[in-house]
C-alpha cells in the first residue's frame, strides 16, 4: 500500500528571515509585496501576495525585511538533507512544504509515528524550526493532514481511507480556483465529501476539465507518484599523516582529490547545489562551513570557494589532521536562465521599456506578473496578472 507524507513548516520564510530571539510581528517582501508572514501578523489580518502598504495598515507594528533568497535556499537544503536520512523518496514543492515515501517506515522504525517523531526531531536539530506531517495514502489528503494536525503533536496519520478522511474538510482546501468555489457555495456544496460525490462527468460539464483533478483529490485517487529520488551526498576525504598547517597545501591537496569527484559530475550532467567543508583539527576539535553553489561546478569554481571557506581556518595555531568535502543537492544541469531582476540596473530598464510600451499602445495591452499566493496548488493560482500603469 502506498504511503506519502507532507512536510510542512509554517510560515518557512519568515522564520528564516527572522533573527534569533527577535519579538514582534514579521513581513518579509519583494518586488513591493508580501512574500511571508509570521504567525502574529498572518494573526493581524495580513496575506500573502499583498501590497507591503495594505499589510502595514493591517500590521502597523511588523517589521519590514526584504527577503534573502541565497539565505532560504541554504536553510531549505539544510531541511532536504534531514529528511534524506528517513526516506528514499523526497519530493520538493515550495520552501517549506516537500512529500517524502513514506511507505515501509512502520516496519523500519516500529510504527508511523515513531517515524513522524524521527523527522521532526531531525528536521529540529538542522534548521531549528518546528516542522508538521501528515501520513496518508495519496499527497492531498497528507497535505491536509499536516496542515491540520495539533501543532502541540505535530503529525497526523490517516488511518481511514483518504476519501473518508477528506470528506469533512471544507471545499476550500480544494486546488480550485475562487469562482470554481462560489459556485460549488451557490450550489451548497460545501464540504469535500460533497464534492467528491459529483459525477465526474458532470464536474467537467459545469466547471471545466481542469476540475477534474480537485475531483481526484478529493476522492483520495491523486495517485501520482512521487517525482523526488533519493539525495545522494558525494564526499571527499583526506587523512594527513602530520597535521597540515599550511592553507595553500590543504587547498591544493583538497582539489586534487576532487578531481575524480568533477569528472564524475561533469559525465553525469549533474549540478551540485551545496558543498560542506568539514576538518577535523589536531587538538581534537572540529570546524565546518558551508557554501551555496547553486549549479554547474568545476575546478576554478571549486578552487575559488574553497579558498573561501578555508580562509576562515587560520589563526587557531594548530593542524589539521583530516578534512571531508561533502557536495550535497545533486541534481541535472540546466540551460542559463536569464533573472531580469537580477540588478537592479537591468531593472530599471526593463521598467522603463514597459512605461514606454503603455503609453505607445491603448490602456491594458501591456501587463507584468505578480506573485498572489506563492503556496497555492495550482499555477495559476500563484500569479496575477496587473496593467502597466504609463
Amino acid at each position: 500500500m502506498s504511503r506519502i507524507a507532507c512536510l510542512w513548516i509554517p510560515h518557512f520564510v519568515a522564520e528564516t528571515m527572522r533573527e534569533s530571539g527577535e519579538p514582534g510581528p514579521l513581513l518579509v517582501v519583494e518586488d513591493g509585496r508580501v512574500l511571508d508572514a509570521c504567525a502574529e501578523a498572518v494573526g493581524q489580518g495580513v496575506s500573502v501576495g499583498e501590497p507591503t502598504s495594505r499589510a502595514l495598515a493591517r500590521c502597523p507594528d511588523a517589521r519590514v525585511v526584504p527577503v534573502d533568497r541565497a539565505r532560504c535556499l541554504e536553510v531549505w537544503e539544510q531541511v532536504l538533507d534531514a529528511l534524506a536520512l528517513h526516506s528514499p523518496g523526497i519530493e520538493e514543492a515550495r520552501w517549506g512544504t516537500a512529500y517524502l515515501d513514506a511507505g515501509g517506515m512502520a516496519g523500519l522504525y516500529g510504527s508511523e509515528a515513531n517515524w513522524c517523531q524521527a523527522v521532526r526531531a531531525e528536521v529540529r536539530h538542522a534548521a531549528q524550526m518546528e516542522a508538521r506531517l501528515g501520513v496518508a495514502g495519496s499527497r492531498f489528503a497528507a497535505w491536509v493532514a499536516a496542515k491540520s494536525c495539533e501543532p502541540e503533536r505535530g503529525y497526523r496519520i490517516v488511518e481511514q481511507p483518504d476519501r473518508a478522511f477528506l470528506s469533512p474538510f471544507p471545499v476550500d482546501e480544494l486546488p480550485l480556483p475562487e469562482e470554481t468555489l462560489r459556485r460549488l457555495r451557490l450550489l451548497g456544496i460545501r464540504t469535500i465529501g460533497g464534492f467528491a460525490r459529483l459525477p465526474a462527468i458532470s464536474v467537467a460539464e459545469q466547471f471545466g476539465p481542469d476540475a477534474l483533478e480537485a475531483h481526484r483529490c478529493a476522492r483520495g485517487a491523486d495517485t501520482h507518484p512521487l517525482s523526488g529520488q533519493r539525495r545522494e551526498v558525494l564526499e571527499v576525504q583526506l587523512d594527513f599523516d602530520v597535521p597540515e598547517t599550511g592553507l595553500r597545501p590543504l587547498l591544493d591537496a583538497m582539489l586534487a582529490a576532487s578531481q575524480g569527484t568533477l569528472a564524475r559530475l561533469d559525465k553525469s550532467g549533474l549540478g551540485v547545489r551545496r558543498i560542506t567543508l568539514q576538518a577535523r583539527l589536531d587538538g581534537g576539535g572540529t570546524w565546518e562551513r558551508a557554501a551555496w553553489v547553486g549549479g554547474e561546478l568545476g575546478k576554478a569554481k571549486l578552487q575559488t570557494m574553497l579558498a573561501s571557506l578555508l580562509s576562515g581556518l587560520g589563526g587557531d595555531g594548530g593542524g589539521v589532521a583530516s578534512v571531508c568535502l561533502k557536495f550535497a543537492g545533486l541534481e541535472p544541469r540546466v540551460g542559463l536562465q536569464l533573472n531580469l531582476f537580477a540588478h537592479a540596473e537591468g531593472r530599471t530598464r526593463l521598467e522603463e521599456t514597459l512605461r514606454r510600451l503603455a503609453q505607445k499602445h491603448s490602456p491594458g495591452c501591456v501587463v507584468r506578473a505578480r506573485v498572489r499566493s506563492p503556496d497555492a496548488l495550482l499555477l495559476r493560482d500563484r500569479y496575477a496578472l496587473e496593467d502597466v500603469d504609463p
